[in-house]
């Protein structure tokens, strides 16, 4: 199973890899290292712009799936862009390679990783707290497949440190449930496809839980109401083969909050990436929504309430993506900022290519001469929205 999770994110892996020349303008994101265990482990650190450590930030962690690291894990959910928005320090770490199948992490797998990895995440939380001031009380984990398996870990682990966590597409390993009583509640979402052949939507055995099982689980941990709240997600992207809902667990222990987005025919990918492999949900984005429902908590239960980021919310829909020699824009123009609505398109190294007028519902605008590579497409306004797309 593990090996048929490899062999699923490979297509994804060599097209991020291709298109990974774009991360050398990428200033703001440096590599780190630290040597915990016996054992040197890497990291990529992200920090919003005109950052200055007098200012007490969050912490994000975003954690790879298995076979992948960090850097194609930044790629590929574009939460860089929601890290410069919202302002909070983000953290993609690398797992370990111990049999030589890939970078993964210990998350109770039968023969997988034997890696200290709960220790790596304090070991970073500690020194991040030291080297850039970060708000120890708003410490989130977020983590695509293997990843998202390992927040859980987290969460059940150090919930003393973790203020929320997000799984896309992971889950928490059968069996697992009964040494995961953590004392503390700890909001939880997740993001999950029903046609995930990877991390399936009801369970593999021996490897991954039931997704209700999993949520059922920690519904009961937070002492929630088993009454939901059930919010149909607009089909903004109707070319994208799949919708979702999302049902929200509320009156928990200390206000917090489970959450699961179902996304009908949703594959092994994260919700709104530029990169589409596969059934890739684009009625909302990931990393957006993620950081949305982390921002409303922390350790301390003081509320961190705040407008939600705009940032890739489909007020917009941008089609083909990937895109050759034009790029169509269709809009709502109720949704759209009142007067003349600007836009612009930048490559991620900042430099703008493009301005222009969205005029009617639809705009078509020539991309034939920009170079291959991945760019920003940006509303500017009070309603400003930003997606990614690819020139190819």
């Amino acid at each position: 199973m593990k090996k048929s999770i490899l062999r699923s994110i490979q297509p994804i892996l060599f097209i991020i890899l291709g298109l990974a020349f774009s991360l050398t303008a990428a200033a703001q994101t440096t590599i780190g290292t630290l040597t915990h265990d016996g054992l040197d482990r890497s990291y990529r650190i992200h920090l919003p712009p005109n950052f200055n450590n007098s200012e007490s930030l969050p912490l994000v962690f975003n954690i790879h799936g298995f076979g992948s690291n960090a850097i194609q894990q930044e790629f590929y959910s574009g939460m860089n862009a929601v890290s410069d928005t919202a302002r909070f320090i983000l953290c993609y770490p690398d797992g370990t390679d111990e049999n030589g199948t890939g970078r993964s992490w210990n998350v109770g797998w039968s023969g997988g990783s034997t890696a200290d990895d709960i220790g790596f995440i304090e070991a970073m939380i500690e020194e991040f707290a030291t080297l850039y001031n970060v708000n120890t009380n708003r410490v989130y984990s977020c983590g695509m497949s293997n990843g998202g398996f390992m927040s859980y870990h987290l969460a059940c682990n150090i919930p003393d440190k973790i203020a929320a966590i997000a799984s896309v597409t992971g889950s928490m390993v059968p069996g697992s449930f009964d040494d995961c009583q953590p004392d503390i509640a700890r909001p939880i979402l997740e993001i999950h496809g029903t046609a995930d052949q990877t991390v399936p939507y009801n369970g593999t055995a021996m490897i991954a839980a039931p997704i209700e099982a999993v949520v059922a689980h920690w519904v009961t941990i937070n002492d929630c109401s088993i009454t939901t709240d059930t919010t149909i997600i607009p089909d903004i992207n109707t070319d994208d083969n799949s919708t979702a809902i999302r049902i929200d667990y509320n009156n928990c222990e200390e206000d917090k909050i489970v959450s699961l987005i179902k996304i009908d025919n949703g594959a092994h990918t994260w919700p709104g990436s530029a990169v589409v492999i596969g059934t890739t949900n684009q009625d909302f984005n990931a990393s957006s929504t993620v950081w949305n429902f982390f921002s409303r908590f922390s350790l301390n239960n003081q509320s961190t309430a705040t407008e939600e980021i705009a940032i890739a919310d489909k007020i917009i829909a941008l089609f083909p993506n990937p895109a050759t020699d034009f790029l169509q824009i269709n809009h709502t123009a109720g949704n759209l900022p009142t007067g003349i609505v600007k836009y612009e398109v930048f490559g991620i190294d900042g430099k703008k290519y493009i301005n222009g007028t969205l005029d009617n519902a639809q705009t078509s605008i020539s991309i034939d001469l920009l170079p291959k590579g991945i760019y920003l497409f940006r509303i500017i306004g009070e309603k400003s929205s930003q997606q990614k797309f690819i020139k190819q």
